[in-house]
């Protein structure tokens, strides 16, 4: 396999970049953004791929853009497959971890619910690798995605089983049917904070955090003066877990 000018469109599967080796020295200063280099990569190769297609990036023109060594970004990533899988997975690694994290906590299965839910909208919607721009490229049907795909459905299935458990916990009896297959649209309107992100800005994406997660507590039949309460104890949670989501600017 070739490094230079990798145009074709094809997909490898995730690889885990090389770990514990000192990385070559940059073709120009370190960006201050905030920024590590693996991340700028990310950042860079997303946009170009939302401006140019995936199929027209090159890897050149991706240490181009951050101002590394072609040499510098292989020590991070195989190839611009490995990079696009990464991009995505960075949308769902996150959550799985903390959900995991939550079944292994002694808690209200509804305040469980909107934890997650919370923790979710945080992670997508700070959005500093524009990964909103990554789910519009049409190689996302290749096959080669199928483990991200599946990861999302690994996701989804999380949130029906938190689901079920909290109207188990609320005993909504009324309409129970409904609100069952309700529970996919809790999922849906976290998933759809992606393209949210993509024309809000900072405030409104925060304000559509806050109208999911008392939208997603309404889908589950939680009381409306009961709603606030959840929240705040889900909060409490979200505030105990090592790992914190960047907070959306208000």
């Amino acid at each position: 396999m070739t490094h230079d000018d990798d145009t074709t469109g094809a997909v490898t599967p995730p690889e885990r970049p090389t770990a514990g080796k000192p990385g070559r020295p940059r073709s120009a200063p370190k960006q201050r953004n905030g920024l590590s280099t693996r991340e700028e990569i990310l950042q860079a190769a997303s946009r170009l791929f939302g401006e140019q297609g995936y199929g027209k990036t090159t890897t050149r023109q991706i240490a181009e853009a951050v101002g590394i060594k072609q040499s510098t970004m292989y020590y991070h990533f195989a190839d611009k497959g490995t990079i696009l899988t990464s991009l995505l997975s960075s949308t769902v690694t996150p959550a799985l971890e903390f959900a995991r994290w939550l079944t292994e906590q002694d808690l209200d299965p509804v305040v469980r619910v909107c934890a997650l839910v919370t923790f979710d909208l945080e992670t997508l919607l700070r959005d500093r690798l524009n990964l909103h721009v990554v789910y519009h490229l049409p190689e996302l049907q290749d096959a080669d995605f199928v483990p991200t795909r599946s990861a999302q459905t690994v996701l989804r299935d999380t949130y029906r089983e938190f689901g079920r458990a909290a109207l188990g916990a609320l005993h909504t009896h009324e309409h129970a049917a409904d609100r069952a297959r309700d529970l996919d649209l809790v999922f849906a309107l976290v998933e759809a904070s992606v393209s949210q992100r993509q024309w809000g800005g900072e405030g409104e994406r925060a304000r559509y955090a806050e109208s999911a997660v008392r939208g997603s507590l309404r889908l589950l039949g939680v009381d409306g003066s009961a709603v606030p309460d959840v929240i705040a104890r889900a909060n409490a949670v979200l505030a105990h877990y090592p790992v914190q989501p960047t907070p959306i600017s208000r």
